[in-house]
């Protein structure tokens, strides 16, 4: 099976090659099938990695998550099974036996022949928020580490909580969604350096996640509801038994 890595990235050379493209690496995966994207800015400095590592092809994106992740939608063709991951992974975690994931490439393989829409993973690697088996229909599919049939009517509309987007638009386009919760991602969520949301500090990242969530609320109402923190943040949720 034919499938294409796609990192997008922003002032993280460091953390990419020590965190994520190492991840790669360490699972043989073939590096002609790795493309980052790295935001205009740090274009230059990225490009360096592909007299690094052989194989690895560094694209010049677009500035902010939406725009590179639609950028990514125009690059590829339609139907191109895409594996997109962010740039500070160190590692998937299978949860049923508390130790990494054995192979990469194979579970990338099986899930693309398990679903023709979009699946993912669980975000965290404790057990008590995970699901600990394949499931599919409305739920949350980060998009830190996911897999998804390429559709070019897709569009993302939102700079925060565009994975929450995505799933939303794959199910109303009648695309099957799978939640692979025995696996979870092993990294560091918002505290490492850099990043497609460098620019924004906490007010500002409070303020244009609830902008998004109302968005999404909004429009989808029939699909999610809304959970507020203590913090003020706005997170969502999908409603039960939709599938």
């Amino acid at each position: 099976m034919t499938y294409k890595i796609v990192i997008p990235s922003y002032n993280r050379f460091s953390t990419i090659l020590g965190r994520t493209l190492k991840f790669l690496l360490s699972h043989n995966i073939d590096m002609n099938k790795v493309y980052i994207f790295a935001h205009p800015s740090s274009y230059d400095e990225y490009k360096i990695i592909e007299d690094k590592i052989k194989g690895v092809k560094v694209i010049e994106s677009k500035g902010g998550i939406m725009n590179s992740r639609n950028y990514i939608t125009e690059y590829f063709e339609e139907g191109t099974k895409i594996v997109s991951i962010d740039d500070d992974i160190e590692d998937l975690i299978d949860l049923r036996k508390d130790k990494p994931l054995e192979n990469l490439h194979e579970f990338i393989e099986e899930s693309f022949n398990m679903c023709n829409g979009l699946w993912g993973v669980s975000a965290l690697t404790n057990k008590f928020f995970a699901t600990m088996h394949d499931k599919y229909g409305l739920r949350s599919i980060v998009a830190t580490f996911c897999g998804y049939v390429l559709d070019k009517s897709i569009k993302l509309t939102l700079d925060l909580m565009e994975d929450h987007q995505r799933t939303i638009l794959y199910y109303l386009n009648n695309k099957s969604i799978l939640k692979r919760g025995w696996v979870g991602i092993k990294t560091k969520y918002w505290k490492l350096e850099g990043g497609l949301q460098t620019d924004l500090d906490r007010e500002k990242r409070l303020q244009l996640q609830n902008f998004c969530s109302n968005e999404l609320a909004t429009s989808y109402p029939h699909l999610v509801f809304q959970r507020k923190r203590k913090s003020g943040l706005l997170d969502i949720r999908f409603k039960r038994n939709i599938k």
